[in-house]
Formats: C-alpha cells, structure tokens, sequence
C-alpha cells in the first residue's frame, strides 16, 4: 500500500515539475530515431527566409542600364534578395566575359549574353541549364527566333529578354521613282530595283549599312539572294545554296553602298534629304531616327528561311553561383509579361513573350511587325558553339570587301575557306 502510495505521489510530483517548466521560448522534441534532445523552430520563425545575395553582369546603354536599375529596386522591395547590378562597358568581348567565369569563386551570377554566345557558353561548361533554377514554361511562351539560339545538347541554357531585328529603314517616295511601293521582298524585286537604279541614278546612294556589322551584312545577303536555309553544321555564310547568287547580287550593288557605320549621323540627313533610299539597320535605331518621311520594313518570318537576323538577349546563370534560386527568381520577375512591356517603352527593344503580340493594338507595339513573328514557327538562326568566331572572322572579311580593301573574287574564295 506504501508503494503504490509512492507511486502517486511521484505522479504528483512530475505533473508539477512540468507546469513549471518553462513552453514559450523553446519546444524540445525526441525525434524516434535518436536519443538526444534537440531544438524546435516554433512555425512563425520557420516562415523566415534567408537573404540571397547575387551579382548581374549586363551590357547595356546608361538609359536603358537605369531603367533596369528601377526594376530591379522594385524586385528587391519585394524579394529578399542583395542584388549588384554590374554595367559592363561595350567594349568587353565573348573573351573577357570567359575570362570572368574562368575566376572560381570570383565570376556573375547572372549573365545578359547575346544569344549568339549562349551555345558557346553552355559549350565550354560556364552555364546552368534553365530548369535547375527557372521554374516557368519557355516552350511555346516566348518567339522562336529566341529560343532556338539557346537550346544544346538538350536543354536551354538562357532565358529570352528580348529581341532588336533588322530591319529596312526607306525613303517611299525615292523607291517609287524606282518603280517600288516597298523595299524588295524576293530576288525578282532586287533585280528590278539594280536595274532601274542603274538606269536612272537618282541620288548618289541606294543602300546604306555598317560596314563592321556582321548582322546586317548577313541580312543584306540573305535578303538579296532570296534567303539562307540553314543546314547541317556550316556556318551561315557557307558557298553554298543561295550564297553564290548573293555574293554576285553584292557585288553589282556594292559601289552604291555608303558605310553608315563611318557616316553616323550624316547617314540619316542623307536618308531624310533624297541621297540615300534605303537603310539596314537594327530596330531600337529605326525607332530612335523617326522622320515623316521615313517607313520602316521588316520581312515575314518564314520557317527555316532566314531573311533578316534578329538579335536578342538573354538572361543566363553562371555554373560557378551559390545562389541558382534567387537568380532564377530574380530572372523570372525581369523578363515577365508585365516587365517586358515596360521594357519595350523605355528601351525600344521588342519583347519575347507571344501572347503580348497577340494584343498588339493595346499594347501599341510598332505597326511594321510582321504577324508571322510570333505566329511562325521562324527561322533556325545560326547558332552554334563555333558562332561568336565564325562571326569575328566574318565581320573582318566583310569589312575588307565593302571598303574596297580586296576584291570580290577574294572575298568569295576567303569565305569559302572559312566554311570549311
């Protein structure tokens, strides 16, 4: 009877001792698997999220570099995320970025590539693939001229920003005296428009372009030859397929180019006075160089033809960050629906998401975009790992041609070396 009375009293006892002790601060919990005792975080500190910290390489004008900057101030007031934003100057190349991401430890977290260096990139190992940290969908959501550029090996490698095509900026009424409503669309139109401007000589140019732009002399060639076809794995200027008759369209109208690279500003006086027709040119400068006597022009998108590069960029993660999460998430804010149309009126550059071209009239994109942009399924732009030095060599060659430095014969036996 003593016993059992001890037993109740021992019951008492440890009953009390836990009333005592003290429950708000800290819960220990026995977990079933060990016998020691450890911490419990209460639920409302689990909510808590760490600050990530991340460094953003761009590339970008300083107006176009601040509106970033107010982005990113707005993704930061919302998102527990440290982010430095990094304008690296223009001159920086594919190989000083390299040389960054070769510094273990030392190297961006996220990167703004040309699309042309992402397979590069991807290539020599400097690159997340997007599904280890971009949790939208790519596929079918953003244009193809875009997404093809990133896609090796499998998997993308970058997150479309935006895009900036060529496109033919024209005097209407000096291509109707050359007996054209519009600027050439097929190699019929081209032909027409060599032979009436042989015959009249109207004003002293008919075509300008930057000599030292590799995209707008693919474009002129592509255009002037009815189109490039991608295939296989020959760079873009290989001779072959259509590339023999472009190169003699080029050279029938190369003594009426004006380099407007070297011309700069007087390149636009010439196009808004009579001396000059027509124009290739990037979009972003169409837009920037607005004259009522100026049309823009931009050709259909048609699958596997090229007609007219289009340029773009994109977001992308280096392999070397600690923070894969925070740049996925700060990536996905930057290039959303939303971010992209703002984007669009302050820098000029097109967005990538499809469904805004589908209500273009609202969102008051320019009238010259071709439907076919984001409808079609577009064309396979060159874009392999060897790209960024097929264009390098490419640029040079061109350069040397259009300026008079080597002649035609030249040119095409040097290209053709370079294709091999």
């Amino acid at each position: 009877m003593k016993r059992k009375n001890h037993w109740v009293l021992f019951a008492i006892l440890l009953l009390a001792l836990i009333n005592l002790s003290p429950s708000e601060e800290t819960t220990l919990v026995r977990p079933e698997d060990r016998g020691e005792t450890l911490p419990f975080t209460p639920p409302e500190a689990s909510n808590l999220q760490e600050t990530g910290h991340i460094q953003v390489a761009v590339q970008m004008d300083e107006s176009d570099f601040r509106r970033l900057e107010e982005m990113n101030r707005q993704f930061t007031v919302i998102h527990p995320v440290e982010v430095d934003l990094v304008n690296v100057p223009a001159e920086e190349t594919y190989a000083s970025f390299q040389r960054q991401l070769m510094k273990l430890g030392d190297s961006p977290d996220v990167l703004l590539l040309d699309n042309v260096w992402i397979r590069r990139f991807a290539a020599d190992g400097y690159l997340l693939p997007t599904e280890g940290y971009y949790s939208g969908s790519l596929s079918g959501e953003v244009l193809s001229a875009s997404l093809i550029p990133n896609e090796w090996n499998g998997y993308v490698w970058g997150v479309p920003l935006d895009v900036d095509p060529y496109v033919m900026v024209y005097n209407p009424a000096k291509l109707k005296q050359l007996g054209l409503e519009h600027p050439p669309a097929s190699v019929d139109d081209w032909n027409a428009l060599l032979s009436a401007y042989k015959k009249q000589r109207s004003q002293p140019y008919l075509l300008g372009l930057d000599y030292r732009d590799p995209y707008a002399a693919a474009t002129l060639l592509w255009q002037i030859g009815g189109g490039w076809k991608p295939g296989g794995t020959e760079p873009f200027f290989a001779v072959k397929g259509n590339m023999p008759f472009s190169l003699q369209q080029m050279e029938q109208i190369q003594p009426w180019l004006l380099d407007s690279g070297a011309a700069g500003a007087d390149a636009w006086e010439k196009l808004n006075s009579d001396e000059l027709a027509m124009m290739i040119v990037l979009a972003t400068d169409a837009q920037k160089h607005t004259h009522p006597q100026m049309k823009v022009w931009m050709p259909e998108v048609q699958p596997n033809l090229a007609s007219s590069w289009i340029r773009g960029r994109s977001y992308a993660v280096s392999s070397q960050t600690d923070n894969a999460e925070a740049a996925g998430l700060w990536i996905s804010e930057m290039t959303s629906a939303l971010n992209q149309m703002r984007w669009q009126e302050s820098s000029g550059h097109l967005p990538v998401v499809k469904t805004i071209y589908y209500e273009a009239a609202r969102n008051e994109l320019p009238a010259w975009i071709p439907a076919t942009l984001a409808a079609g399924a577009g064309a396979a732009l060159p874009a392999s790992p060897a790209l960024p030095g097929q264009l390098e060599a490419f640029a040079t060659l061109t350069y040397d041609y259009l300026s008079g430095a080597i002649t035609a014969k030249q040119y095409r036996g040097r290209l053709a070396e370079l294709s091999q």
